[in-house]
């Protein structure tokens, strides 16, 4: 996205294009216009944080709408521009739009105009709130009550939010997708508790809920220090995923049920929200935080390990979430691609991440395998994981329930691998928010 100051000839003119297209589709349809607009000071109108709350309007306003007659996106340097028409009365329409513009605190960003048979705008009625202080927005302005750069950086502080709200839902919502999925074998699903007698599906669900302010947090984090080095930013992320996991200890009774998810899926969301602020890939900037201090990680694990990752990497040099991570996350790539490609076919969310699973550990070193069965347990999980994909695919659900028992009875469970399943789903929906920014 090519982000730049406009000029006030600019912002003129993309005011008659807008009235212009608003004559047109009046005369086209005979029906009430809505135009929706973003309301942003200063000389930058368009940012992928911007474009991000903007489509959240639009899904707004077709969530309150009757399916729109006329639909179209406008994405302009002067700002993305929504115009809609719909077979609605402009008076509910308007009393509509004006109950979105006063949803929460991003909604004051909204301009939502409707236009009326006569070519003029329907007036709201309640006063808008302000940006910054959320008062009154006329006397603000009649008193000049806060200055550009203040009303700039309150803008930031909401669209920020927002995003980092949003992305830490999709995390939640991914480590959910994941532990419900079934069959896995010597998971947690909703069959049974696999290969766990401290673990069940509450108690993910309670873990998932525990961490999402801590997800909320990470990716905040990095929207407020996108300009710092990677290794300084790193030690804030780690500092809040010691957080992440007193809260997640805290929640299920010291049961980790999600201790490497917190580092994989916390740096990815850091890596996202610097992909809104700097542009690129998400998985890349993330890669370029874990780059930034894994190696010393890694080194003081083969000295002291005090964890079961860090034990296995030391007695198999077996890398795990931490290489993963420095690597741009290959596999969880590879999975997600898997996995959406399950669903193109139209497979259910839940066979879609069931029958993506036997791929993950036919081919992940994963740490846990190797915490509970050594090498020869790690061989024989990836060796009947392979068996399970040389099957016809009608087949393999029912092999995924039988090699379940089979796990369960030698007390197997790849947990690295669930984790990559989770991630997968995260990069799913942070990869379809990344393509609705730029259609």
């Amino acid at each position: 996205m090519n982000i730049s100051k406009i000029t006030l000839d600019e912002m003129l003119s993309a005011r008659e294009r807008r009235a212009e297209k608003q004559r047109a589709l009046t005369e086209q349809f005979a029906r009430p216009v809505v135009c929706f607009t973003m309301n942003i000071a200063g000389e930058v109108k368009r940012t992928p944080l911007i474009e991000l709350a903007f489509l959240e309007g639009v899904h707004r306003i077709e969530a309150a709408m009757p399916p729109a007659l006329f639909r179209e996106v406008w994405r302009e340097n002067t700002g993305c521009e929504a115009f809609f028409v719909f077979d609605e009365g402009a008076g509910e329409t308007k009393r509509r739009m004006v109950a979105i513009e006063e949803a929460d605190a991003l909604a004051r960003l909204f301009d939502i105009d409707v236009i009326g048979m006569d070519g003029e705008k329907l007036t709201r009625g309640a006063e808008r709130r302000c940006i910054v202080c959320g008062g009154p927005v006329t006397a603000c302005a009649r008193s000049r009550a806060h200055g550009l750069a203040e009303i700039v950086k309150s803008t930031d502080a909401l669209l920020s939010a927002f995003a980092a709200e949003r992305f830490a839902s999709f995390a939640q919502n991914a480590l959910l997708l994941e532990v419900e999925a079934t069959p896995k074998p010597g998971l947690v699903d909703r069959n049974n508790n696999g290969a766990h007698r401290d673990m069940d599906l509450a108690l993910f669900r309670k873990s998932a809920a525990a961490l999402k302010p801590h997800f909320v947090r990470m990716a905040s984090l990095a929207l407020m220090q996108h300009e710092a080095e990677p290794c300084a930013l790193m030690a804030s992320l780690r500092a809040e995923g010691l957080a992440a996991e007193h809260a997640m200890y805290a929640a299920t009774g010291g049961v980790n049920t999600h201790k490497g998810a917190i580092f994989s899926m916390g740096l990815l969301l850091a890596g996202a929200a610097l992909a809104l602020r700097r542009g690129g890939d998400a998985a890349l900037h993330a890669a370029a935080l874990a780059q930034s201090d894994v190696a010393a990680e890694l080194a003081r694990a083969k000295a002291q390990p005090a964890t079961n990752g860090e034990r296995v990497y030391a007695r198999h040099a077996a890398c795990g979430a931490r290489g993963e991570a420095a690597e741009g996350f290959p596999a969880a790539r590879e999975a997600m691609r898997i996995y959406q490609a399950f669903l193109r076919e139209g497979k259910s969310e839940n066979d879609a991440l069931a029958l993506t699973l036997p791929h993950i550990i036919a081919v992940l070193t994963d740490t846990n395998l190797l915490h509970r069965g050594g090498p020869e347990g790690l061989r024989f999980a990836q060796q009947k994981a392979k068996e399970v994909l040389a099957l016809p695919e009608e087949k393999r659900m029912q092999a995924l329930s039988q090699l379940d028992a089979e796990f369960i009875r030698r007390n197997l469970s790849p947990g690295g691998s669930a984790d990559m399943l989770g991630l997968a789903v995260l990069m799913h929906a942070l990869e379809e928010t990344a393509q609705d920014m730029v259609k």
